[in-house]
């Protein structure tokens, strides 16, 4: 690259850096914040790495930095199963299209507590009840340079995945940088038995890509937003993230080796770090191992699988891809998570 052709990815990847730096711990303690349902992962492939996902490029990105979506080169969907801790179940659903002038994406999450007892000011048992969360997300991210050609294709820039139905970019495209820029509206409701409360949130994230599919990513998640139960209003549990990803080949792409690391801030929480590792063997099955320092959350530890299937597709199919996902959490004496999930792409 020209030195002239380097001032603006210095200059994103130092504003990303400034932006992660350390900030004073907010006001509010523990257990302070409402909607932390948003906290809870629920895709299985982020799951599986520890969430260390900033940087990372998939239909996920909605769920912790938009500015992933803006790389997709093509559209996509994702869904999921939660088994949670005591009955509580999750359902995800996410989806990304891909065109000329940027991408769209759109995401639900709904968390359900299934029947619970109910007790008076007094401590007197008076029946059940049950709780619900819900998010809807709408997205819009665009990266630059961008070449409408490629729709469709395999950016040979990105941290590779694992399909062997999309084709990758024929043309030869010089070393050089992609940014990506992303933001999010959200819907946030919850309800209680009788109660309920509601607000909106914002997310905004930027994306590098430098050569050699050397990732960096930064996101604020849940901005502006509060709920409001009864007399008590909570703040939204504003996210800050930072995160850094990298790929490693063997000869032939026999194993793909994706190393993902991210620092994170709650606004209710101290930093903590969240390390993950993907093994991708001959672009059909996928290893995944997470650790998160987070010292109260009692899920330090995390792992998964993938598989894919487009290899048994037809090369002229609608779908170009179709992938299944499992992860798995342990909450110490809490109990053990599982998540399902899978993945198309067009």
């Amino acid at each position: 690259m020209r030195p002239r052709a380097l001032i603006l990815p210095i200059a994103a990847a130092a504003f990303l850096a400034a932006w992660a730096l350390p900030l004073p711990a907010a006001a509010g303690a523990v257990g302070t914040t409402g909607g932390n349902f948003l906290k809870i992962p629920a895709a299985p492939l982020p799951s599986g790495m520890g969430e260390a996902y900033t940087a990372m490029v998939g239909p996920d990105s909605i769920l912790y930095n938009p500015a992933g979506l803006g790389l997709l080169g093509y559209s996509s969907f994702s869904g999921a199963h939660n088994q949670y801790i005591d009955g509580i179940t999750q359902e995800y659903l996410a989806a990304s299209w891909r065109s000329r002038f940027g991408t769209l994406g759109a995401a639900f999450t709904t968390l359900s507590s299934g029947e619970i007892e109910a007790y008076d000011v007094n401590d007197m048992r008076v029946g059940n009840t049950s709780s619900g969360h819900r998010m809807i997300a709408l997205a819009y991210s665009q990266s630059w340079p961008h070449f409408n050609k490629d729709i469709g294709r395999l950016d040979p820039m990105l941290i590779t995945p694992s399909w062997t139905r999309v084709e990758g970019v024929r043309e030869y495209r010089p070393k050089a940088y992609r940014l990506s820029a992303g933001a999010a509206v959200k819907r946030i409701s919850e309800k209680l038995g009788k109660d309920s409360a509601s607000s909106y949130a914002f997310d905004a994230g930027l994306l590098l890509v430098l050569p050699r599919r050397f990732h960096v990513g930064v996101s604020a998640m849940n901005l502006g937003g509060k709920v409001k139960f009864v007399e008590e209003t909570y703040k939204l549990p504003a996210t800050l993230r930072f995160g850094v990803a990298k790929d490693f080949h063997t000869v032939n792409d026999v194993m793909v080796f994706v190393l993902a690391s991210d620092l994170v801030k709650y606004s209710d929480r101290e930093y903590f770090s969240a390390s993950g590792l993907e093994v991708d063997v001959l672009k059909m099955f996928q290893m995944r191992l997470g650790y998160r320092t987070q010292k109260d959350a009692g899920s330090r530890l995390s792992g998964g699988f993938g598989m894919n299937f487009d290899r048994l597709s037809d090369k002229k199919a609608f779908f170009k891809g179709a992938r299944l996902d499992y992860a798995y959490i342990d909450y110490g004496g809490l109990g053990s998570t599982h998540r399902v999930g899978v993945q198309f792409v067009w």
